[in-house]
């Protein structure tokens, strides 16, 4: 099975998931001043407009490489990148991960929300995705909120030293949406 980027952008008036293009470089400059995004994701951590499209290219590589598809959450409005959200195929048939981020002006809107639900229907409604999970630091509370108010079971079982970042380890809280119990508005 492999990922293709949406036929068309998943919008619901306010978000809009999109393609990365190579003028977000923004989004991506103001991501790279967050420590918390450059410990868990491939953000250029010394950012230059070399860097920035480097980041881009990366992105749309995962489509064409098959790993998944990584979009960009920007103001349905003003089309401005906001953050990333990405869905990586899984060794197992029909699974995916989720994996989202925000800048940090961008926080607190309930965006990162909104991006975790229009992509994860997506994915079980359209993409043929039979489970979709995410993976989470039990103290990430943040995080633990967009997944809930997405609609995925809280907090399915604990992996523990899963996680892998510079220099520490972590458990990882797992949640998932599965979609027998997506079509049944579970």
């Amino acid at each position: 099975m492999a990922l293709a980027y949406p036929v068309v952008d998943l919008t619901d008036g306010a978000v809009r998931l999109r393609p990365w293009r190579e003028d977000d470089l923004d989004c991506i400059r103001a991501a790279a001043q967050d420590p918390r995004i450059l410990e868990a994701t491939t953000v250029p951590e010394v950012f230059s407009v070399d860097a920035g499209r480097a980041f881009v290219r990366r992105k749309w590589s995962r489509a064409d490489s098959g790993e998944g598809v990584s979009l960009a959450i920007a103001d349905a409005g003003t089309d401005q990148a906001l953050g990333s959200v990405v869905l990586m195929l899984r060794p197992q048939p029909g699974v995916a991960g989720l994996g989202y981020w925000l800048i940090p002006s961008a926080l607190g809107r309930g965006i990162a929300t909104r991006a975790a639900r229009l992509v994860s229907s997506w994915a079980l409604d359209v993409a043929g995705i039979l489970r979709v999970e995410a993976w989470v630091e039990p103290d990430n509370e943040a995080s633990r909120r967009v997944l809930t108010g997405a609609a995925f079971e809280q907090e399915e079982g604990v992996l523990r030293s899963f996680l892998a970042f510079p220099g520490r380890r972590a458990d990882a809280v797992v949640f998932s949406k599965i979609r027998d119990a997506h079509l049944r508005g579970a």
